[in-house]
Order: structure tokens, then sequence, then C-alpha cells
């Protein structure tokens, strides 16, 4: 998008939005994984079962989302609980039904949009926590300050992927 990357003066960029716009673009991603994660749940357990057993099953999944969501900052989760690519890519071929397949395809829709929220720039989470900042302050960070808050925020994902990655391959073998 237009001055989200880089500042720019043209009208209508992102640059040139108010806070409460671009907290709706940012949120934006991450609301609609998370929305297309709970249809497709809510949709297999239709089709399935009938309509109010799947509002139900959707209730008691959206229960547990946030019960998991509790645990994982509570420190009650462990980093081997956590799955990257090749992990994924084990568990789904594992998979034999269709079910079982799209169940995955909402989990990890889900998983998208709750870890993009996480606020560790440059994730979504990460910019919406600036804009905040900025939105307090009255005023936008440095730019140098930005960057060395981007690169911290950058290397602890290179490096949490790679530790996540090195589990996923010591599953496996």
């Amino acid at each position: 998008m237009e001055g989200e990357e880089a500042p720019s003066d043209k009208e209508g960029s992102f640059s040139k939005a108010n806070f409460w716009k671009k907290l709706a673009i940012v949120l934006a991603g991450p609301i609609i994984n998370i929305i297309f994660g709970l249809l497709i749940y809510f949709i297999l357990v239709s089709i399935k079962y009938d309509m109010q057993i799947a509002l139900d099953a959707t209730g008691r999944f959206i229960k547990t989302l946030f019960e998991s969501i509790k645990t994982m900052i509570s420190g009650g989760a462990s980093m081997d609980d956590l799955a990257g690519p090749v992990g994924i890519a084990t568990i789904v071929s594992q998979t034999s039904r269709i079910e079982d397949f799209i169940y995955l395809l909402s989990i990890i829709s889900l998983s998208l949009g709750i870890t993009n929220l996480i606020p560790i720039p440059p994730l979504d989470g990460g910019k919406i926590l600036i804009y905040i900042i900025e939105w307090v302050k009255r005023k936008p960070l440095k730019e140098e300050t930005l960057l060395k808050v981007q690169m911290l925020g950058f290397m602890f994902i290179i490096g949490l992927s790679a530790f996540v990655m090195w589990n996923d391959v010591a599953r496996i073998i």
C-alpha cells in the first residue's frame, strides 16, 4: 500500500492516514484470518451435523481458543508446542480425510491471525503498538528508532523461526 513501508506525501497514502484508519487497515488482515478460520470450522461442523450443534461447537471452539491464548501468555505452553512450516506439513501429510484437512486449514488461519497480532515489530501487532505509542505521544517516532525496533523484532522472529524449524525437524528424525 502506498506509504505503508516508506513515507509518502501522496494524498490518500497510508502515511497520510489518521490513527484510526491506520489501525483499521493493519487490523484487517489478522481479523480476516480469524473470521475465515472460524467460518471454515462452523461450515465444516454444520455440514456434518445440524446448525444448532454447529453454533454450540463453534462457541466451544472459540472458548478453547481463548483458553489456549491464556495458557500461552501465562507461560503454561512449551516451546515444543510450536509448529512451523515443516511441522505443519508433517501434520497435514498425516491427514487422511478432507474433513481433517479443512479443520487444519481453519486452525492454521486462526493461528496466523492471532500470531500476527503479537506486539512484535514487524508483525501487525507490532505496527499497532507503534501506532498507539505515536498516538499517545502525539508525534511519530524517529525514523532511526523505528528502524532499530523493527530490526530487533525481525531478528527475534528469525531466531524464533529457526528454533521452531529445528524442533520440527528434530521431531521428524
